[in-house]
């Protein structure tokens, strides 16, 4: 409240402000004095908290859809060599791999992060893309020495390559690449305590479970509804007697892992932004011709008219003395009774596939992928978040679907928008010349950074470098790589080594899985 006063000429006036406005400020004041002080038992009792924890037991960061409070860092350090490393008892998911504990002056370090594909499975880290890339670097700029350290894990998830960022983060990293995607769907987990969350709601809890105080609350009054809690080393649900039965049509939990993955994803991204790290991502690609899906099932809602009808129609289709065109006829009637029948969607696809209809043909196949009832390979969903995350958080991508896609059905050069099949070695990891491929994409990337300028001369110096890297791997480095091949399919059940000839040819193969109606 103001008044107004004249001074003694009578002419001036002055403007005088009445107590009230500090009776005002005086009553804020006090009112956040209160705050603090109610606030202040829970910040004591969050310090009391944290400090109480053993750090050993810790985990690296916190997750509100799983719990990883078991797992331990990837590196420790070797004091004799003083060098950081991965311990042997970790060899069954990583390869061997370690860097200097104090980073030498003139030192680029570029961690690559993700599941088997970073690794360089069947095969080894020898002809991985992280390998390519540092060849590639070298050649292309000799002032920097590069140490480019893979952190690949076999039946990695997201969930569990984000812990590895948190803690590759404190080693001098100069960059990150990442390639995940795959493992998404390998460990058994629940998702009812978030199935229901909106955008607000799953931001708010984030950052609540950050707080030890809020998680301290949690452990007395909703146990029953905690994150479901992961071992240290992967337990993948195949690894398990019986672990295909055990894959259903289950379009909710399918959703929630694929939210999961965007979460992860969007942390990630995250994470390096605030450290003003470089990140370069890759889009996940997997076969869509050769690989048929794992297991299939139909609807469990039929009525007798809709059973008959399939069953009718699936016996035309699995014909192998039908015309073609018969039996796409029948395989549409069937995808309209049930359009998620991974099998029907596979075979369509390949049938269209080998005639040379490739567009309507990838529609099909990635269909057949995408409702696979054991998703070995990144769905839609995923692929999907990588792109817009990426676009987001200006992120450069290498789009290795497009990457390795240079040929058509007959094998031309001529691009379909379906990857070559002939790129890959199974379901999902690429041949050595598909890991060199990856490599050279990820160079340029790094020249758009301007770390290095790739030349003619570069060039050559590459190929050399590269004759020379694969004069050292002996015939057992191959032969190695075929037996974890061969594991792999034994591990799929066979499924990823069966030829999709054999399926479009006499597609009644994929009944020995499927969920009669």
């Amino acid at each position: 409240m103001k008044y107004e006063r004249f001074t003694d000429g009578g002419c001036a006036k002055e403007e005088v402000r009445a107590p009230g406005g500090r009776l005002r400020r005086r009553r804020w004041v006090m009112r956040l004095m209160a705050m603090l002080v109610a606030c202040l038992p829970v910040v004591l009792l969050e310090l009391g908290l944290r400090g109480m924890e053993d750090s050993a037991d810790q985990a690296i960061d916190y997750d509100p859809y799983v719990g990883l409070n078991q797992l331990r860092p990837l590196f420790v350090l070797n004091k004799d060599s003083d060098r950081w490393e991965i311990p042997p008892e970790r060899y069954n998911f990583f390869r061997p791999e370690s860097f200097p504990a104090k980073k030498a002056p003139g030192t680029r370090r570029v961690f690559v992060l993700g599941g088997s594909t970073v690794q360089g499975r069947p095969y080894a880290t020898e002809t991985a893309f992280s390998t390519w890339l540092r060849l590639w670097l070298e050649s292309a700029d000799s002032d920097f020495e590069y140490e480019v350290i893979n952190c690949g894990g076999a039946s990695y998830a997201s969930y569990r390559v984000a812990k590895i960022l948190e803690e590759v983060l404190e080693h001098e990293p100069d960059a990150i690449v990442l390639y995940t995607g795959h493992n998404e769907f390998l460990e058994d987990r629940t998702y009812a305590h978030v199935r229901e969350m909106g955008t607000v709601s799953r931001w708010a809890t984030s950052i609540g479970s950050r707080l030890h105080t809020v998680r301290w609350v949690q452990s007395f009054f909703v146990a029953s509804n905690k994150p479901t809690e992961l071992a240290a080393n992967v337990d993948t649900i195949l690894d398990r007697p019986g672990g295909l039965e055990s894959y259903q049509r289950d379009p909710i939990w399918q959703r929630g892992v694929e939210g999961h993955f965007a979460t992860s994803l969007e942390k990630i991204a995250g994470r390096t932004r605030e450290n003003d790290l470089p990140l370069i991502m890759c889009v996940p690609v997997s076969d869509l011709v050769n690989t048929p899906p794992f297991k299939i099932q139909t609807r469990s809602d039929w009525t007798e008219d809709e059973e008959n009808r399939f069953r009718s129609a699936w016996s035309i289709a699995s014909d192998s003395d039908r015309s073609p065109s018969r039996r796409i006829d029948a395989l549409r009637e069937c995808l309209e009774m049930d359009p998620a029948h991974a099998g029907a969607n596979y075979v369509l696809g390949r049938l269209l596939y080998d005639r040379g209809d490739s567009e309507p043909a990838r529609q099909y196949l990635i269909a057949a992928r995408d409702h696979d009832v054991c998703p070995l390979r990144a769905t839609s969903a995923i692929v999907q978040s990588t792109k817009a995350i990426a676009e987001r958080y200006r992120v450069p991508l290498i789009d290795a679907p497009t990457l390795l896609d240079e040929r058509d059905f007959r094998g031309a050069l001529i691009a379909d928008q379906i990857p070559d099949p002939s790129r890959f070695v199974d379901h999902v990891h690429p041949s050595i010349v598909g890991h060199q491929k990856i490599g050279a994409a990820l160079a340029q990337q790094f020249e758009k950074l301007g770390w290095v300028e790739l030349t003619e001369q570069s060039a050559v110096r590459y190929e050399n470098a590269v004759k020379e890297h694969l004069s050292k791997l002996d015939q057992d480095y191959y032969v190695r790589g075929k037996q974890r091949l061969e594991g792999l399919r034994l591990w799929t059940m066979g499924r990823a080594g069966q030829l999709a000839t054999e399926m479009a040819d006499d597609p009644s193969n994929l009944q020995e899985d499927q969920q009669q109606p």
